[in-house]
């Protein structure tokens, strides 16, 4: 590798774990780099919203700014096996992803963890693993 620029974080996968077991739960969420479009402008809305405040950002604020970061970083999922949320194998949408951030805080807790692992967006998809 020669080419400085040929260094870019890229799409990667997390398998989502059992909080309790740490065994793969059958749900794959597809998460964006921070210099993904997306979570840019996420980002720039959050940002935004805090200065609008002039200090008085409240805890609410603050886990809505988490909760909108957490949720423009999922492109897609994939649901293996049995496994369902309300009996059902729904199709990816952010206000689908954020129902389950809300109901199951820690699949957003392991996105959260995912997303601060820089390094995991620079290596090969045979390498990132969960």
């Amino acid at each position: 590798m020669n080419e400085l620029t040929s260094i870019v974080a890229a799409e990667r996968r997390l398998e989502v774990l059992h909080p309790a077991t740490d065994e793969p739960v059958g749900l794959v969420l597809l998460l964006l780099p921070d210099s993904h479009p997306q979570v840019k402008v996420a980002a720039r809305k959050a940002a935004n919203e805090r200065m609008s405040h002039r200090g008085k950002v409240t805890a609410e604020h603050l886990e809505a700014a988490r909760m909108g970061m957490l949720t423009a970083s999922v492109s897609g999922w994939e649901w293996k096996g049995e496994i369902t949320f309300h009996g059902k194998k729904p199709a990816f949408d952010q206000q689908t992803l954020g129902a389950l951030f809300k109901e199951l805080p820690w699949v957003a807790e392991q996105v959260d963890l995912a997303l601060n692992d820089r390094a995991a967006f620079f290596r090969g998809a045979d390498e990132a693993g969960g």
